[in-house]
């Protein structure tokens, strides 16, 4: 266990446990705390960079959802439908600690203020929940009754047109901000060259 630690510590830049902890530099805890305070004021208030990053966010979810749903639909489409108890018991549990993780990294990296001034209000995020509701509703359902092959693979078209979906969103957000870092590194460099020349 102690070698784990010192692993850990010497692959995250210190901070880890032993006699030499606090001569390593800050703790792990104390550079995530710095960094969420600068992240707090750059996406806390809500500008175009907490916008994309919520959209970001929201698209790589349903990536997520998409691809659980699909996995569920396949396996009925090929003939070898999961297991009820399975769908019954995995179908919730994956779409909460997908929805629960998510939104436990994305307060911890940045800030609470982003959580719930930026992301939960977005509406992709309602449109979000019911397309997982959806979907996993849709293979619990399927997965406890009697389902025709044709039947689960309405579900898989669903999952698959989800995940396209969410990465065409995905890639949007990415595009723009890329779009975006251009044109204000342009502008920087002209406005060098506009005060190198006055």
């Amino acid at each position: 266990m102690e070698l784990l630690l010192r692993v850990l510590g010497a692959v995250l830049g210190g901070g880890g446990h032993g006699p030499e902890a606090g001569r390593r530099g800050p703790g792990l805890r104390r550079r995530a705390a710095e960094r969420r305070a600068a992240n707090d004021g750059v996406y806390g208030d809500g500008g175009s960079e907490a916008k994309d990053l919520a959209e970001l966010a929201v698209a790589l979810c349903g990536a997520v959802t998409g691809a659980c749903g699909l996995l569920l639909a396949r396996q009925g489409e090929a003939g070898h439908p999961p297991p009820t108890w399975t769908v019954v018991l995995a179908a919730p549990l994956c779409a909460s600690l997908v929805l629960v993780g998510a939104g436990g990294l994305l307060r911890w990296w940045c800030g609470g203020r982003f959580l719930r001034g930026v992301l939960l209000p977005h509406p992709l995020v309602k449109l979000e929940c019911a397309a997982a509701g959806a979907l996993f509703g849709g293979a619990v359902l399927l997965a406890t009754g009697p389902a025709a092959e044709r039947q689960w693979g309405a579900l898989s078209l669903g999952g698959h047109a989800w995940l396209l979906v969410a990465s065409i969103r995905a890639l949007s957000v990415v595009s723009r901000r890329a779009a975006r870092e251009k044109r204000e590194e342009k502008r920087d460099k002209t406005g060098d060259v506009e005060g190198a020349e006055g």
